[in-house]
């Protein structure tokens, strides 16, 4: 009877050790990867201004004014969520004037708000844009609108090469890749002016002007970024 007692207890251990997995133990669970947020505000003014006046002669002027607030530049990173918001203003203006002859000037005015270019996000992006923003670019003869030309600021005399590049761009997204579940909120309440202006009376010649508004832009990232 002992014998059998024992036999039992025996097999009884032995199940219950196979039962407990006794030996190695199981791995631990895998520990999720965190989550990376982002999220900008914008509430201010910016103002980039360039002036130049006062000139008889003018050549060889270059003028970049440039404003940016709200940017996320990872190409290569995966993110949860983006949460970008723009209030506010933003001003980028230059200007030349002159009174006899002007050649060989560029100008480039240019805003940006609200801008992502990531490989991927796996939860949901959001751009909200209040902001207006307003690029120009003017050259303009002193006195061009008289009937005298000449020295003094009486008027313009001839313009030549000029090249002037207005933008405004809000709300922009690149993606490398889109997940099946992404959510992209885009919402843009405001106005964008882009303005180039040359004025003169006399000659004008080989002039170049390109006036651009973006708002609520979605694409691929560009090769080479």
């Amino acid at each position: 009877m002992k014998t059998i007692l024992a036999a039992s207890v025996i097999a009884l251990m032995a199940t219950s050790a196979m039962a407990r997995g006794w030996g190695s133990p199981p791995p631990p669970p895998p520990v999720p990867a965190p989550e990376i947020n982002m999220n900008q505000v914008f509430q201010g003014i910016q103002a980039a201004l360039n002036k130049i006046e006062g000139g008889e002669d003018v050549n060889d002027v270059t003028q970049t004014a440039l404003n940016a607030a709200n940017l996320i530049n990872l190409p290569d990173e995966e993110l949860d969520v983006v949460t970008q918001t723009a209030a506010g203003a933003q001003l980028a203006a230059n200007y030349v004037n002159f009174s006899e002859d002007l050649s060989d000037v560029t100008q480039s005015a240019t805003n940006v708000l609200n801008s992502l270019t990531v490989d991927s996000v796996t939860g949901s992006i959001t751009q909200t844009t209040t902001a207006g923003q307003a690029a120009l670019n003017a050259v303009e003869g002193v006195g061009s609108y008289g009937w005298k030309h000449g020295k003094g600021g009486y008027g313009s005399d001839d313009i030549y090469d000029v090249t002037q590049t207005a933008l405004n761009a809000a709300n922009l997204v690149s993606l490398g890749s889109v997940s099946d579940d992404l959510n992209i909120v885009q919402t843009f309440t405001t106005g964008q002016l882009a303005a180039n202006y040359v004025g003169a009376l006399d000659n004008v010649s080989k002039i170049t002007q390109s006036a651009t508004n973006v708002a609520n832009s979605i694409g691929a990232i560009a090769s080479g970024e």
